[in-house]
């Protein structure tokens, strides 16, 4: 039995490349490096929130921890066991234990199947309930994500934005796993429904006892919801802290940038908002050295030919910059 606040779930060196395919007979000529050698860890019970631009890997890492997508190299480890081994073995233990919340509540919902079946469909599968008791569990779990039981005999188009996503945060928790990776679960709802959406996640994984990689690219919700925070950039991630060491001390130029970007509500105190130049370069051709050296105030001419190490810079604050190595 793992205790809670140890590493529930690793992430060592983990790489997704997506070949690039030319010519008529399809050859490979690069890859796109959606994610590029990452590693870290979720602590049980604990929300890890993974922030970063469209486009930086983030969603592609989130699939790839699920093995959704085939990792090109690296491990998962959950509770101890590899996920990759584990699914060869028993892809019941795998899938049953690690769920996803997808980021669009009206793509991910089959229109064509009412919701008792959406959301048991799984449940049934796995031989958990059968028949009336099926029909009173979707119903209870309906209920605990804010929705009436009679819901369940309604179809995906007859809900708003925000019921949609409660139905998907159902169905992603109706096997009970231990671990649910949130993908952007409220980019798409209006910010009145964003906050119920946010509070019922905290309330259910305080009853249930889950563990959350929480994706996001707004740093105010994430701050909301997280209990730690990693910035992910082009495919690396550039720093990783506990929230509130991350928010009164961030590290990164890139970090510092994001917060710089949050707008202040007030309109008496003035924002030093830090611009960065230039655009994101390609993942399929990233720059050599420090991936942000392109775009950093601070870039030397060490950041442009070496890698920085992801290292602990105190009090479990990681940073990949050469401005706080030696």
């Amino acid at each position: 039995m793992i205790e809670p606040g140890s590493e529930y779930l690793t992430v060592t060196n983990l790489k997704k490349y997506f070949p690039i395919r030319k010519g008529v007979f399809k050859k490979t000529v690069g890859n796109v490096r959606a994610v590029d050698d990452i590693s870290f860890f979720v602590r049980e019970r604990e929300t890890l929130g993974l922030v970063g631009e469209s486009g930086c890997g983030k969603t592609t890492t989130g699939r790839t921890l699920l093995h959704l997508l085939e990792p090109t190299e690296g491990q998962v480890h959950f509770r101890g066991e590899e996920v990759g081994k584990l699914l060869k073995k028993e892809p019941g233990k795998v899938r049953r234990n690690m769920q996803i919340i997808f980021q669009d509540p009206y793509g991910s919902l089959n229109p064509r199947i009412n919701v008792r079946d959406i959301v048991g469909e799984a449940v049934r599968y796995y031989g958990l309930y059968q028949g009336r008791e099926l029909d009173e569990y979707v119903a209870e779990l309906l209920q605990k994500c804010g929705l009436r039981p009679e819901h369940r005999f309604r179809y995906p188009h007859e809900f708003s934005g925000g019921q949609r996503q409660r139905i998907g945060i159902a169905r992603a928790l109706a096997l009970q796993p231990r671990f649910v990776v949130c993908d952007e679960p409220v980019s798409a709802l209006d910010v009145s429904i964003q906050s119920q959406v946010l509070n019922l996640l905290k309330d259910l994984q305080e009853e249930m006892l889950l563990t959350y990689l929480f994706i996001s690219h707004d740093l105010s919700v994430v701050r909301h919801i997280s209990d730690r925070i990693a910035i992910m950039y082009l495919g690396k991630i550039v720093e990783l802290a506990h929230k509130r060491e991350f928010f009164d001390n961030p590290l990164h130029p890139y970090t510092k940038a994001l917060l710089s970007a949050i707008p202040v509500p007030d309109p008496r105190r003035k924002s030093d908002r830090v611009i960065l130049e230039g655009d994101v370069p390609s993942p399929a051709t990233p720059p050599s050295g420090c991936r942000f050296h392109t775009r950093c105030p601070f870039a030397m001419e060490r950041c442009k030919m070496e890698e920085p190490l992801f290292d602990d810079n105190g009090s479990d604050h990681f940073v990949a910059c050469f401005l706080y190595q030696k």
